[in-house]
């Protein structure tokens, strides 16, 4: 920060803290740096002031600053939403970091409160708000009477039905209220979720502080210590959130309706609210604004893009990129095709995952729910794919099985999910399962995650691994042009190494392929333009084989000792190069599910089927019917249920297989499907015995009419005859 920083010693610098709402697990990060002495040695002594009235912090901030003739550094935190329009006031502050990456706010109401069908229909709901948010949910809710109640007073107004729906944050209110009932689940809706579309709020507990205070440089430095040892103490509270309940319940008030005064509740609050602060991680480090995400919000709201946002004091170099906020970018597309998807199917998207045993890539991983701890949202993970899913508008199925899964268990799970949109295999697979089986059995269409790409890599209009197609998507992010340039790829495995080598390759990159004991790749290395590390090996690629100016793009990582461990140098010994990308694993997971809404948007609409409600026909009129279709018959099944019966010969088994295949397209596209059953007269021919009735009433319907003569239209011009019925095998 430079020399001249004369104004006061540097020993113990004293640094007030405005909060905005009361001391509590939303602050479990200061609480942690608190109890644990990081401001301490920061040479911090940290007074964290209780909360002024909803919206005055900047201008509490600014003041205080001010009257103390700025010898002391203020710092605030507000949500970007009330922060901007502060700002917009006069305010002269600005925002330097976040707390939690997304907003939290949401209304909640009492269970049996059909709540998003009120707000779709536009009633005229009571709703209770503070009053730096007022205006917002007038926004939101234009049809609803919102008026301005006090913080301490809303879940009572609530309780005694003087409001209907209140302003809440989804990581303590809400979890109070549902504590309180403890039976039928609360209603609650965030206001940045499908009940309210195209609604982005920003970031919240946003850092600020005056901005004639960042300008200065002991105040800066002071600023930044303050930040560094305040998401110091968030990743401890992270790691351990039961430790940091103990630490917020130290100085978390009496008195408060909010909360129960528990460490069992408040290490759940806690949880939630480190979720909201892995959103901010770029990089590994946590507390980053992107101005990008910051801008878009700005402008929803209302303001210019650029205001009140500092993007010096607490950033990264812009050189150290990764995969988070291509992903968002990605989710916001994801859940445009979803809502395609869902108008034209009348459901969601639907991805189902099939992994067997605790070594696939999944929920089910040995690591898988300590990483997700330490290091993602559970809404965008590859270790919570059906909450991800949800968080980009997917329904995801997740099949896990056991390690011993035969290659028939895996292919029956594959059938069983015939009406999913994408079909992802959790690699690695059961070292006993037939790969090429499981391979075939999944339909290209439904390939969202690339299985057949890999191994048929010349076939057009494949989706291609998804951490593949997420590499691609990033270089392009960033303007990386790979066409004549080398390109080294170090890891060749079919899952990720192979693929992408032949993506890089058709765009007119030369490629060299290597694995972790190649011969000589360090001298490989540094002859990259582009360095692509997939191997799974901690810190392969040194920081002197990468040569000036090239491109570092890091994919493989392990798990040790709770840290992810890349396989480059760390940032420090990368200096040289011109862009280090350091994990793709958020993009691949957000790549994984833009897939499957674009296969659904593509996917032909299936009619509605037969139901209850379907009408059965009439015995006089089933006869009647049948006497204008050639070949079939009324049958009884061992239940005496009625079915339409008819016995098709072929003349070869293939020729059967060919047949049964079409019929099943036409009865998928009708949606009523046959019992098909195939008798093999060895060289006399083949039967194929199809039987239909409507199992939803246990009768024949219109439907059933319906498949069997498209069955007929399907035979005849397939075997070149009019009346093919009749066949009788000879006598043997």
């Amino acid at each position: 920060f430079g020399p001249g920083l004369n104004k006061m010693s540097l020993a113990m610098r004293k640094v007030f803290f405005q909060l905005d709402y009361h001391m509590s697990s939303q602050f479990a990060g200061v609480a942690m740096g608190l109890r644990n002495g990081l401001y301490r040695r920061a040479g911090l002594n940290l007074q964290w002031l209780p909360p002024c009235f909803p919206g005055d912090e900047a201008k509490v901030v600014e003041e205080a600053f001010s009257k103390n003739g700025g010898e002391i550094l203020w710092a605030g935190c507000m949500e970007q939403n009330t922060l901007l329009p502060a700002v917009a006031s006069g305010c002269e502050v600005n925002a330097v970091a976040a707390m939690f990456g997304t907003s939290p706010l949401c209304v909640a109401g009492l269970p049996g409160l059909p709540l998003h069908e009120r707000i779709r229909k536009g009633d005229r709901l009571r709703v209770g708000a503070h009053g730096d948010t007022v205006e917002l949910l007038k926004r939101l809710l234009p049809q609803a009477e919102v008026k301005e109640i006090s913080r301490d007073d809303k879940m009572t107004l609530l309780r005694c039905g003087d409001v209907d729906i209140i302003q809440a944050y989804d990581v303590m209110e809400t979890l109070k209220l549902q504590h309180e009932i403890s039976g039928k689940p609360l209603e609650v809706l965030p206001l940045e979720g499908p009940a309210f579309p195209g609604v982005t709020l920003g970031y919240s507990q946003v850092i600020f502080a005056p901005s004639s205070a960042i300008t200065d440089p002991y105040h800066r430095q002071t600023l930044h210590a303050f930040i560094q040892a305040t998401f110091e103490g968030w990743r401890q509270a992270i790691r351990e959130p039961r430790i940091a309940a103990e630490a917020v319940l130290e100085l978390q008030p009496n008195g408060i309706d909010h909360w129960v005064q528990s460490l069992d509740f408040t290490e759940h609050s806690v949880k939630l609210c480190g979720n909201y602060v892995k959103r901010t991680m770029r990089c590994g480090q946590l507390g980053i604004i992107d101005g990008e995400q910051w801008r878009k919000a700005a402008t929803w709201l209302g303001v210019e893009p650029d205001t009140a946002l500092d993007e010096t004091v607490w950033c990264q170099d812009a050189r150290h990129v990764d995969g988070h906020p291509m992903a968002e970018k990605l989710r916001a597309q994801t859940l445009h095709l979803a809502e395609q998807a869902k108008a034209k199917h009348g459901r969601k998207p639907k991805l189902a995952i099939v992994s067997a045993g605790p070594a696939a890539l999944g929920r089910g991983h040995l690591d898988g729910e300590r990483r997700l701890q330490l290091f993602a949202s559970p809404t965008a993970s590859w270790f919570s794919m059906k909450g991800t899913g949800a968080n980009h508008g997917i329904e995801v199925v997740e099949v896990d099985l056991p390690a011993d899964a035969t290659t028939e268990d895996i292919l029956r799970e594959l059938w069983n999910h015939g009406d999913a949109d994408g079909i992802m295999l959790a690699w690695p697979l059961p070292p006993c399962v037939d790969v090429e089986r499981v391979r075939a059995a999944v339909p290209p269409s439904k390939d969202v995650d690339g299985v057949r790409f890999r191994t048929r890599m010349e076939t057009p209009h494949q989706f291609a691994p998804a951490t593949c197609s997420a590499v691609m998507k990033l270089l392009d992010e960033y303007c990386v042009k790979v066409e004549g340039l080398h390109v080294v790829v170090i890891g060749s495995s079919c899952l990720l190494g192979r693929p992408l080598a032949h993506l890089l390759g058709s765009q007119g990159a030369t490629v060299t392929m290597l694995h972790s004991r190649s011969g000589d790749l360090e001298a490989y290395c540094k002859q990259a333009d582009i360095l692509v590390a997939a191997a799974g090996v901690p810190r392969l690629v040194r920081g002197s084989w990468v040569k000036s100016g090239a491109v570092v793009v890091n994919i493989g990582a392990t798990f040790e000792e709770d840290t992810m461990v890349p396989d480059i140098a760390p940032f420090q010994e990368l200096s040289q190069a011109k862009l280090v990308v350091r994990t793709v694993g958020p993009l691949s997971a957000a790549m994984l599910l833009y897939n499957v809404a674009q296969s659904a948007t593509t996917h032909e609409v299936v009619p509605v089927g037969a139901t209850s409600v379907t009408k059965a026909l009439d015995k006089s009129v089933i006869v009647e019917r049948l006497g204008q279709m050639l070949g079939w018959s009324l049958t009884l099944d061992d239940q005496g249920v009625q079915a339409l019966h008819c016995d098709f010969w072929i003349p070869s088994y293939k020729g059967a297989v060919d047949f049964i295949q079409a019929v099943c397209v036409e009865a998928d596209r009708l949606n009523h499907h046959p019992n098909l059953q195939i008798t093999h007269h060895c060289v006399d021919g083949v039967t194929v015995t199809a039987k239909t009735f409507t199992h939803a009433i246990s009768a024949i319907s219109e439907f059933d009419f319906k498949l069997a003569h498209l069955v007929n239209q399907l035979y005849m011009p397939m075997h070149h005859c009019t009346q093919p019925f009749d066949h009788t095998l000879e006598e043997n």
